[in-house]
Parts: C-alpha cells; sequence; structure tokens
C-alpha cells in the first residue's frame, strides 16, 4: 500500500513537474484578468486560453511556491507557457501605454492616437467600436459614440481590444456627466442630454478661450429659440472631414447635415468630445441676447452681438486682424 502511494506521489510530481515547465511556448493570446478576480478564477482564465494546462496544478504550484499579489489587466501571454514565467508576468502586470486624448478630438482624431501606440488596436477596429458599444446617452437609432468618449488620459495595455478601451472612454464620460448632473441640467433647459452634448460640442470646437464658452454656448441657444440656423462654421467643418483638417474654400451653401448655415436646429450628432468646462457651459449657459459670435483678437477671443449691425462691426474687426 505504502508503495502504491509512493509511486502515486512520483508520478504527480513529474506531471507537475511537466506542468511547471511546459515546453516551447506556443502563439501569443489575450487573457483579460478583470479586478477582484480570485487565484481560482485567474487559474481558469489562464487554463480558459490555454495558458496553462491544468487551473488546478497552477493553484498547487502557488500554494507551493509562494507569490506577490497577481494583478488584474489584460495580457499578451503565450500558450502552453510554463507557469514560473506566467506568474511573473502577472506580478508585474500588464504592460501598458499612454493613450492622450485632448479635449477636442474628434472619433476619428483618437482613432489615429490609437493606432499610433500600437498596442494591437488599429484606426479602423477602434472605430467600428464606436458603433458597436453603446451610450445610455445615445439615442435609440443612432450608431455613433462622436461626444460621447471623454477626453483623458488613458493606459491602454498591449493585447486590450478596442471594446474593452471604448467601453471604459464611454463609462469615464458617463461617470462625469452623472457628477456635473447632465441629466437634470438638461431637463431645465428643455433640451434632452444628447441635444445638450451637441451644444457643448459646438462651444468645444468654437471657443479657443474659456472666457467665450459660456457666451457661445448662449447665443446657440438664443439661434435655436428663434428658429435660426446656428450658424457654426465647425459643424461644416465636421461635416467635410470629421475634424480633420480641411484644405480649400468653404462653401457656405453646401449640401450637408452638418452645414448648420443653411440646416436649422442642431446637427446630426456632436462634432467633437469634449471637456467639462465645455459641457458646464451647455448646461448653464449665462442669459443673454447675443445672437453672433466672431473671433476678433489672434488670441482667440471672440466679441458677440445681438443685431445685424453689431455683426457686420465684428465682421470688420475680424479682417482688419486677419482672422477671416
Amino acid at each position: 500500500m505504502a508503495g502504491a502511494v509512493l509511486l502515486a506521489a512520483c508520478l504527480f510530481g513529474l506531471h507537475l513537474s511537466d506542468e511547471i515547465d511546459a515546453g516551447p511556448p506556443g502563439r501569443p493570446v489575450t487573457v483579460a484578468i478583470p479586478e477582484g478576480t480570485s487565484t481560482v478564477g485567474i487559474a481558469r482564465e489562464l487554463a480558459r486560453a490555454r495558458v496553462i494546462h491544468s487551473p488546478t496544478l497552477f493553484e498547487v504550484y502557488i500554494k507551493v511556491v509562494g507569490t506577490k499579489p497577481l494583478l488584474a489587466g489584460t495580457y499578451r501571454l503565450p500558450t502552453n507557457e510554463g507557469y514560473a514565467k506566467v506568474i511573473a508576468a502577472l506580478e508585474k502586470g500588464p504592460v501598458t501605454k499612454k493613450l492622450v486624448v485632448p479635449e477636442g478630438f474628434t472619433v476619428r482624431e483618437i482613432a489615429q492616437a490609437v493606432a499610433a501606440l500600437r498596442t494591437g488596436i488599429t484606426a479602423e477596429a477602434f472605430v467600428r467600436a464606436t458603433h458597436e458599444v453603446r451610450s445610455p446617452y445615445e439615442p435609440a437609432g443612432e450608431h455613433s459614440l462622436e461626444g460621447l468618449l471623454f477626453p483623458a488620459t488613458y493606459p491602454v495595455a498591449v493585447g486590450e481590444s478596442a471594446t474593452q478601451l471604448v467601453r471604459y472612454m464611454v463609462s469615464t464620460f458617463d461617470e462625469q456627466a452623472q457628477q456635473v448632473g447632465l441629466a437634470s441640467a438638461a431637463k431645465h433647459l428643455g433640451y434632452s442630454p444628447y441635444q445638450v452634448v451637441k451644444v457643448a460640442s459646438i462651444v468645444e470646437r468654437e471657443a479657443k478661450l474659456a472666457a467665450d464658452r459660456g457666451p457661445i454656448a448662449s447665443a446657440v441657444y438664443n439661434r435655436l429659440a428663434r428658429g435660426m440656423p446656428v450658424g457654426a462654421e465647425s459643424t461644416l467643418l465636421y461635416g467635410l472631414g470629421g475634424g480633420l483638417p480641411f484644405h480649400g474654400r468653404l462653401e457656405l451653401t453646401a449640401n450637408n447635415p452638418y452645414n448648420t448655415f443653411v440646416n436649422k436646429g442642431l446637427p446630426p450628432t456632436p462634432i467633437a468630445n469634449l471637456g467639462v468646462p465645455s459641457l458646464e457651459a451647455a448646461m448653464h449657459p449665462p442669459k443673454t441676447s447675443y445672437l453672433y459670435w466672431v473671433e476678433v483678437n489672434p488670441d482667440g477671443q471672440m466679441g458677440f452681438g445681438t443685431t445685424e449691425a453689431q455683426f457686420a462691426r465684428l465682421q470688420h474687426e475680424c479682417r482688419a486682424a486677419h482672422l477671416c
């Protein structure tokens, strides 16, 4: 009997040894370890991805050798990997790169920045994910997350999927919108939260100085209330290139759904992803009679007017400063 037990122990030891040093690694796979996952759960995720063969033996190995905390995140690990290398990777944490999303970036500009990180997400995959992931602020029938991705600095793990990243950016926007009270402010204004985001996106692209955000938002709402076209050059530019550089002469009568010089109401979607200051300006616009805004100073300062005569004077100032 004792001999049988000894033989079984030896065979188990040999099997465990084979698992610990599994031989040549295979192709890399992506493994996502959610926050709060237990050791048992981590072992199962690794086995499901075929990084290891036996979650039970992996748990035994961890108990025998002891480890530092195994960190959550998205990893690129080879299949058929040795236990020591797997644990070393999980102790170190996922390899990440820094994605900087400035206020005012469009989805296409964010996609290009993501692709430039070379983490495995292409610009095309990122844009595709923005059509698949939903936001609670996105109206039924709309499939664009423009304006609903929060500008911030994000860690992007090598091997992370486009969908995971987009979901993170959407949830970050949702948290910020909830904190500043977007839904209640929109209701007070008599608009939907999505419409307020559209106004905020116009403010984001039109205002160069913080002091001008509120007055621009006020002028937009005043024009909407009077049934006037919004008349924002930024919306037309978006329609011509999605926020990317436009080369050529602007045709203000162009047949373009984003041309708010000829189409009344707000554009079909927001035209940029906005920061909290622009969102708050659109949520809480000052009470003014402004209907016009024109850049009058090289530092970006806007001039504001209520009458066509005032608008004409502002345009004269703009031309005198060689800004238009």
